[in-house]
């Protein structure tokens, strides 16, 4: 291969990633209209509800400790410290729910048309790699060896940034469902600063009073008041209990918000925004490493 030719197949390749940027910009309006709908959104989540109902609760605890962590992180690497970055790409967005793989499967497969490895299969072929094989310039030259195959198989870690951006949905969505919760201890107890065990704890102790009083000698009245002054400790079960039952409420909240957030979104354009935004993500990465990766490797064949 000789200068001229490793320099076009450079820009032969700027040109296939652009035509696959664009196809799968094409692809977002049928995308949204298929999977983000009330009916789709309630069969996916039908399918995952039982692997997912212990997931919601713990998530929701994690979502705001999170995001306060990520944040805090971000303050020093904005300052120059760069291990900071790789500290905010290990720190977990919580657990990944049946639904968010599901998600992450068909936005791979269906709108980027990229393999996605999930469970030990992958999903489909490289889709930018079919774009270069029928290529009238860099098809020849992959079928002669000339351009080497591998490097564009590990063009880009997509399926990272397909992570990033479906985790980045559910800690928010997570977040939410926190927020309901310690919405709901304030309303209920006036307390906003109340965890949900905190808010399990206080209903255990409320209902213990209550018992108490109830069956005090000198009438429910006075018993109220005594035990206002020399208040019942609930037993470990009571606590569990009525903690569990907040539980059940945070996953129920997280249902319903995961449930009808995306056909609300879609409403609204958010969806269609948020996968522009993920493709322009894609094309980034792309592009950043075709200069990285695939030229030097040109170069050194032109030599």
């Amino acid at each position: 291969m000789n200068d001229q030719q490793a320099a076009l197949a450079i820009l032969s390749l700027e040109e296939c990633v652009d035509h696959y940027v664009a196809d799968c910009r094409n692809r977002v309006d049928s995308f949204v209209e298929r999977h983000y709908s009330i009916q789709e959104t309630l069969a996916f989540q039908k399918q995952s509800l039982v692997t997912d109902l212990l997931y919601h609760p713990v998530n929701a605890l994690w979502a705001i400790p999170s995001l306060f962590l990520k944040k805090l992180i971000e303050i020093p690497v904005k300052l120059g410290w760069r291990p900071g970055a790789d500290l905010i790409s290990l720190l977990p967005s919580g657990f990944k729910t049946r639904y968010q793989r599901e998600m992450e499967r068909l936005v791979a497969g269906e709108l980027l048309e990229w393999p996605l490895t999930l469970e030990g299969r992958t999903t489909c072929s490289n889709g930018l790699l079919g774009y270069i094989e029928r290529h009238h310039h860099l098809g020849p030259l992959l079928k002669s060896g000339l351009l080497p195959n591998e490097p564009l198989r590990e063009l880009s870690d997509i399926q990272a940034i397909i992570a990033a951006h479906s985790s980045s949905r559910s800690v928010i969505l997570d977040a939410i469902a926190t927020v309901a919760t310690l919405g709901t201890g304030w309303l209920v107890f006036g307390d906003q600063s109340l965890s949900i065990s905190g808010i399990g704890e206080k209903i255990a102790r409320d209902r213990a009073h209550d018992k108490a009083a109830s069956k005090f000698i000198l009438g429910s009245s006075l018993g109220s008041v005594f035990y206002s002054v020399f208040p019942p400790n609930p037993s470990f079960w009571e606590i569990a209990s009525a903690t569990l039952l907040v539980g059940l409420f945070i996953t129920a909240i997280s249902l319903l918000i995961g449930l009808l957030s995306d056909p609300c979104l879609k409403r609204i354009g958010f969806q269609h925004s948020q996968l522009n935004l993920l493709i322009d993500a894609v094309e980034d990465c792309l592009h950043r490493q075709t200069r990285k990766r695939i030229k030097p490797v040109l170069r050194q064949l032109a030599a």
